[in-house]
């Protein structure tokens, strides 16, 4: 057995490391994952791209030496299982260390989390290595160094990529990285698609090793009727871990989550009760700055609001004729940031509604005139002139806008000279006629 500062795993290393590193610097930002550890953890999935072809590279290069010189560097008594773990720990080891020290670094940028650390995650992510071990230590028996490297570097990233957009979803789950689609604050992970990759790694990590360990000499055929049935066994196993994988996974949705139960969530005590998760409450409440937007807006004449959740569209429509409204909301709002979620609930929930086919394409940028009014509306009662000018401008009403049709821009400039009066009754009129699928009339200029 070669020495211990030898093995190829402790070369690739600190690359993989670096590249860990880098990739998490540039390309996850903190938004993605603030607060939330289930979503930190779940996003180091990606890193497996360079975890895994640490660890299947190394073990080609572990079984590939071993293969070179067969029966010169391993004492015969010792049987071919123990052999290939004893080949292979370092490579698990060294991919386990890539894939952890991303985790650490993500949840550093997630920051404390009302979650617990998510152990299965984790544990997942590592059984995932097992598999590319397999393929290393699989394609090193049969084949020269040479054409295994380059090969197992390959089909270790083209297995990645190619289950992560595979048509049929659970396919996505057996590979990994389909898992950085969890997790949100209104959203937990489906475990189900963790289980998936657990048992397809490990158990086709065992057909991998079967076939690997027919190899015979260096030409990696196998010779005798016992090598020919571990490649039969082998093969099997691999249908079976398939076969597993596919039927856990069978009813996990593109995104691996579910709904986290609104009975999770931190209610007010104001009026209307606004009611968010604990990871949406992490770095700052904003509660109050929803229930006075939504107050400020009935004020003007909108429908009433009795309560306000920031939950999962399945679960709760974005406005409900009982008077729920479902607003956005994430760790870290600025006060600004959350009335613009609570303002622009009337006009997001119009969206939804599925009109004729005949229907104007006018009614979107109408209805985005309705939420520029909202926002607008809201914030000069709630917030602060400073807290205002953070606010988004109107430039998205001229892309909304076709050439020669209706100019929604220079219909909320229109509005904007109207009095408040008559700025609230076109817009309670407009979210009416909206509701029903009909265009409201153009705003008409007026004094103030």
């Amino acid at each position: 057995m070669l020495p211990i500062t030898r093995r190829p795993a402790w070369w690739l290393l600190i690359p993989g490391m670096i590249l860990s590193a880098l990739y998490i610097q540039q390309y996850v930002s903190e938004e993605r994952v603030m607060a939330d550890a289930q979503a930190a953890v779940a996003a180091s999935a990606l890193l497996l791209i360079f975890a895994a072809s640490l660890v299947s590279v190394s073990a080609a290069l572990e079984v590939g030496r071993d293969r070179a010189s067969r029966g010169m560097t391993e004492a015969a008594v010792r049987s071919r299982i123990s052999v290939a773990l004893a080949r292979l720990w370092p490579s698990l080891v060294a991919g386990a260390i890539v894939q952890l020290v991303g985790i650490f670094l993500l949840l550093g940028k997630a920051g404390p989390s009302p979650n617990r650390f998510p152990i299965l995650i984790a544990v997942g992510l590592l059984c995932a290595l097992f598999l590319h071990a397999g393929i290393g230590m699989f394609l090193g028996s049969w084949m020269r160094a040479r054409f295994a490297v380059p090969l197992t570097l390959a089909v270790s990233y083209l297995w990645l990529g190619f289950a992560w957009t595979f048509d049929f979803v659970p396919v996505r789950y057996l590979a990994g990285l389909a898992l950085e689609g969890c997790c949100s604050p209104d959203e937990t992970l489906d475990v189900a698609a963790v289980y998936s990759l657990m048992v397809f790694s490990v158990v086709g990590f065992f057909g991998f090793l079967l076939l690997a360990m027919a190899a015979s000499g260096r030409r990696g055929l196998p010779r005798g009727k016992a090598n020919w049935l571990r490649v039969s066994a082998g093969m099997l196993t691999l249908v079976v871990a398939t076969s597993l994988g596919l039927f856990i996974a069978r009813n996990v949705a593109v995104s691996p989550v579910v709904a986290r139960p609104i009975a999770e969530a931190e209610c007010s005590v104001s009026v209307p009760e606004v009611c968010l998760f604990p990871t949406q409450l992490a770095r700052g409440d904003t509660r109050q700055v929803y229930a006075e937007a939504f107050e400020a807006l009935e004020r003007q004449g909108m429908p009433e609001v009795t309560k306000v959740v920031s939950a999962s569209t399945a679960q709760v429509p974005v406005f409900s004729n009982d008077g729920v409204a479902n607003a956005m909301a994430a760790p870290g709002q600025s006060r600004s940031r959350a009335l613009e979620s609570a303002a622009s609930t009337y006009a997001d929930a119009l969206t939804y509604i599925e009109c004729p086919q005949e229907t104007s394409n006018d009614v979107y940028g109408w209805a985005e005139v309705l939420k520029a009014w909202s926002i607008q509306a809201a914030a000069q009662e709630v917030l602060d002139p400073n807290e205002r000018a953070t606010l988004p401008d109107t430039s998205t009403l001229e892309s909304v806008s076709i050439p020669g049709e209706t100019n929604f821009l220079g219909q909320w400039h229109k509005l904007g000279k109207l009095d408040e009066k008559s700025q609230s009754r076109w817009a309670t009129t407009a979210y009416d006629r909206l509701s029903n699928c009909e265009l409201p009339d153009a705003v008409s200029a007026g004094a103030k």
